[in-house]
C-alpha cells in the first residue's frame, strides 16, 4: 500500500513537472530559435540524443524531456525521433552500471532555477525578466521530472532487489514472449534498462538465465523504458504524443523482429566475447545499434506516420471556382 502510494505521487510530481517545463520553454524559445532547432539536421539530433543518454546515463529521463521539447514547438518531431534513436544506442554505454541516477541533475536544475527565480524578481518587470522567471520554471520542472523518476524507481526497488524477481525472471526466461513482456514490465516499474540490463548480465554469467532467455528480456527491456515517455505525451499536444508512440512502436517492431531469432543471434554472440555476461551486453548493445541504423535514414518519415493528418488544406480547397450564374459551362 505504502509503495503504491509513493509511486502515485512520483507519477504526480512527473507529469505535473512536464506540464510546467513545457509551458515555460513555450515562452521563452523565439520563432527564429523554434525554426532553427524544428529544422535541426537528422545525424546531428541523433549525435545529440547519444551523447547526452551517455552523459546522463537515462535514456528515459532525455526520451521525456524531448517529449516536453516537441510539445512546446523547441524542436520539430523528425528530429525529435532521430534524438530518441540516439538515447536508445546512448544508453547501452552504461548499461553496466547498475543504481546510478542522475539525482545530480535535479539538485543542478534546481538551484538554477531558484538564481533565475532570484534575478527575475530582482529586476521587477520587463522581457528579461520574464524570460528568467520562465527559465526559472522551465528549471523547477526539469528537476521535478528527474525526482517523479527517482520517487516512483524507488517505490520499486525493494520488489526489484528481491530474489522472488530474480526467479521470476529465471522463470520467464524459458519462453521468449514471455521474457519480453516480463522484460518490459520490470524496466517500466524501475524507470531504467541499464538497471535490468546489468542485474540480467550478472544473472546470465552466474548460469541462472541461458543466454536465449535473457536476450528476450533485454530486448523487453526496451519496450518498457517508452513507457514513461508514453505517459508524459498523454496531456501534452499532436506532435508529442506521436514522438511517444514512434519511440514505442519502433522499439516493438523491432522487438518482434528479433524475438524469433534469438538463439541463432545467441550463437552469434558466442563469438564477440567467452563471458556470457559480456555476449549478454553486447546483444543490447549490437539491437540497439541496429535497429536506430535501419530507421535512422527514414526517421522523418516515420515519425509522421503518427502525427496524423495537418491541419493545413490542400491549395485546390483555395482556388477560386469561377460558376456564370445559371449556368454550368466549361471553357
Amino acid at each position: 500500500m505504502i509503495m503504491a502510494i509513493q509511486f502515485a505521487g512520483g507519477l504526480s510530481l512527473f507529469l505535473l513537472s512536464l506540464a510546467c517545463m513545457s509551458a515555460a520553454l513555450g515562452r521563452i524559445i523565439g520563432p527564429r530559435t523554434r525554426a532553427s532547432l524544428s529544422g535541426a539536421s537528422v545525424p546531428t539530433a541523433f549525435v545529440t540524443g547519444l551523447a547526452a543518454t551517455a552523459l546522463v546515463q537515462s535514456s528515459t529521463l532525455i526520451s521525456v524531456t524531448l517529449v516536453g521539447l516537441v510539445h512546446a514547438g523547441a524542436i520539430g518531431l523528425g528530429p525529435g525521433f532521430a534524438a530518441v534513436l540516439g538515447a536508445n544506442v546512448g544508453t547501452t554505454v552504461t548499461a553496466q552500471i547498475a543504481g546510478f541516477r542522475p539525482a545530480w541533475l535535479g539538485w543542478i536544475a534546481a538551484a538554477t532555477g531558484a538564481v533565475l527565480m532570484a534575478l527575475a524578481m530582482r529586476e521587477r518587470g520587463g522581457g528579461r525578466a520574464a524570460s528568467r522567471a520562465f527559465g526559472g520554471v522551465a528549471s523547477f520542472g526539469f528537476a521535478g521530472i528527474v525526482y517523479g523518476l527517482s520517487v516512483m524507481a524507488g517505490a520499486c526497488a525493494k520488489a526489484f532487489d528481491s530474489d522472488a524477481l530474480k526467479l521470476i525472471l529465471a522463470i520467464a526466461s524459458r519462453d521468449r514472449v514471455l521474457a519480453a513482456a516480463v522484460g518490459a514490465a520490470a524496466t517500466a516499474a524501475v524507470q531504467s534498462s541499464a538497471l535490468v540490463t546489468a542485474l540480467l548480465v550478472t544473472l546470465t554469467r552466474e548460469g541462472l538465465i541461458q543466454l536465449p532467455g535473457a536476450v528476450a528480456l533485454v530486448v523487453g527491456s526496451n519496450v518498457g523504458t517508452c513507457l514513461a515517455s508514453l505517459a508524459a505525451s498523454l496531456p501534452t499536444g499532436r506532435e508529442a504524443r506521436a514522438l511517444a508512440w514512434a519511440n514505442i512502436v519502433f522499439n516493438t517492431l523491432g522487438a518482434a523482429a528479433v524475438l524469433p531469432f534469438t538463439e541463432p543471434f545467441s550463437e552469434l554472440l558466442v563469438l564477440t566475447s567467452a563471458d556470457p555476461g559480456v555476449q549478454l551486453a553486447n546483444a543490447h548493445a549490437l539491437f540497439n545499434i541496429i535497429t536506430a541504423a535501419a530507421v535512422l535514414p527514414f526517421s522523418r518519415q516515420f515519425a509522421s506516420l503518427f502525427a496524423g493528418r495537418t491541419r493545413e488544406r490542400s491549395s485546390i480547397d483555395n482556388t477560386p471556382s469561377h460558376r456564370v450564374r445559371g449556368h454550368s459551362r466549361s471553357y
